[in-house]
């Protein structure tokens, strides 16, 4: 994180231009005037000025309404903000913020112009998260005085501002956007120039890839958002926060990254193209990955890709007992997981000693549900009941499914799928939990591929992630609850 330094040549930025009036212009402006600050905004577009002004005055309404602010309080924000379409209008400011088009053309621009009219001392900030701060500098009058400054959207809810500095950045400029930052209530980071810096470096390769295996089907809009938030504990999924970005930024973005990285993991992924070109732009536009009630509009409504509530796209196989092979961590939160839900379960492991052993882990981990509230004694006892420790596959053979949860070698796996594939009635599934081993691969050593599936469960009873080889078809939105 960064520090900021006790010795400044600068001056107090008392007085900030924020060029570039869109969603991130307008919330740097009002985080700005919260923290007291003049602002001054411009765009060349008086129609968006008028905008920004609305936006602000809904926005710090909602505010009183919400006791974050006073009518008082609000008033003077307001009154804090002026705004122009002539970049003269910057000339008294200490620090010039820009937000333009990330695009070097524009924004170079507005740096070229900025030279002959702000003060010698005054400091440049481009909020690009994608172009390189050097190539910017470089080409200013002042290099020593440009820098990034990156906010995150929505900028008055997100804490966390990169600011960026290259070879040529003075550290005094450095110093003094750092303070500011922490003045707005910020956690300001300093990270160097390379393209995405740090949050976005790693977030848009993330959410190029998501669009990308969607657009390649290998899985639902839904799914791949549940199986980020409920597997990976994050609080949306990344088509929808594609959706909340902007498709056509996040491909500018990804375009910019690629062009200065050249890495495929920023190659944007056709889709987003597709939909940019097509409007299809996200919540601004009231549809992308998914339809929304109105532009700008955060609630999502049903539309032809929506899957049907409380139902599947094919009939499945009723499941009333469940076999889970192995006596590990994962097997035995597996088998505690199906038994909560009312599941018989074989809990099958190399031998009967370890296989008790892994029940009596369960045993464990419902005590503490007891202790904890979560459940009461008797639950608990039920459940533990409905696990039945085994040392031996043969047990397997009335089962409804079975689930490995055993090394993740694939030559084990095989071994035990072609064991397993003798003992389980013919018509039930077997499904493996491996992360990383073709699914494919673990289906053929068997005669019943078309009845072969993976259940990753990336914690117990967190969720699971469902996923097939390509030999069994089409129908990947099967529910594991009481069909399999």
């Amino acid at each position: 994180m960064a520090t900021p330094l006790s010795d400044t040549s600068l001056s107090p930025l008392r007085t900030v231009a924020v060029v570039g009036l869109g969603t991130m212009g307008t919330g740097i402006a009002e985080v700005l005037a919260g923290a007291g600050r003049d602002v001054i905004g411009i765009d060349i577009s008086e129609a968006q000025t008028a905008k920004c002004v609305t936006a602000l005055e809904a926005s710090t309404a909602r505010a009183v309404e919400r006791g974050r602010l006073t009518g008082p309080q609000r008033a003077e924000l307001l009154a804090r903000v002026t705004t122009s379409t002539d970049l003269g209008a910057a000339a008294g400011a200490d620090l010039v913020i820009e937000v333009a088009p990330e695009s070097y053309e524009i924004k170079q621009q507005i740096f070229r112009e900025l030279d002959g009219i702000v003060r010698p001392e005054t400091v440049l900030a481009t909020g690009t998260n994608a172009l390189s701060v050097t190539r910017l500098a470089a080409d200013s009058a002042r290099p020593e005085r440009v820098l990034g400054m990156h906010f995150f959207n929505p900028a008055p809810a997100m804490r966390l501002v990169e600011i960026v500095s290259c070879v040529l950045t003075a550290p005094a400029a450095v110093t003094a956007v750092t303070n500011l930052a922490l003045d707005l209530g910020k956690e300001p980071v300093a990270v160097g120039d390379r393209p995405g810096f740090v949050a976005d470096g790693l977030l848009f390769g993330y959410l190029n890839q998501a669009a990308a295996m969607y657009e390649a089907n290998y899985a639902s809009r839904e799914d791949i958002d549940a199986a980020m938030r409920l597997g990976c504990g994050l609080p949306m999924g990344p088509l929808a926060l594609l959706d909340l970005i902007g498709v056509d930024t996040a491909r500018t973005v990804l375009e910019a990254m690629y062009a200065e990285s050249r890495d495929r993991l920023h190659a944007p992924a056709p889709v987003l193209k597709q939909l940019s070109e097509a409007g299809l732009t996200g919540r601004k536009a009231g549809r992308g990955f998914y339809t929304y009630e109105a532009p700008g509009s955060g609630t999502v409504v049903r539309d032809d890709l929506t899957p049907l509530e409380g139902g599947s796209p094919t009939a499945g196989r009723t499941v009333r007992s469940v076999g889970v092979a192995g006596s590990g961590t994962m097997a035995s939160g597996i088998a505690e997981v199906f038994a909560k839900a009312g599941y018989e379960v074989v809990l099958a492991a190399r031998s009967e000693e370890k296989a008790r052993s892994a029940r009596a882990r369960i045993g464990k981990n419902l005590a503490r549900s007891v202790d904890k509230g979560r459940m009461t004694a008797e639950a608990a006892a039920q459940t533990l009941e409905r696990v039945r420790p085994t040392g031996t596959y043969d047990d397997f053979a009335d089962v409804d499914l079975a689930v490995e949860a055993v090394a993740e070698d694939l030559e084990v796996k095989r071994q035990l799928f072609a064991a397993l594939d003798k003992v389980c009635k013919p018509g039930a599934v077997l499904a493996t939990t491996t992360s990383s081993l073709p699914v494919v691969a673990c289906a053929r050593a068997t005669s019943r591929p078309f009845f072969f599936d993976r259940h990753a469960l990336l914690q117990p009873g967190a969720g699971h992630e469902a996923g097939r080889g390509r030999a069994h078809g089409a129908d990947r939105r099967r529910r594991a609850r009481h069909r399999a």
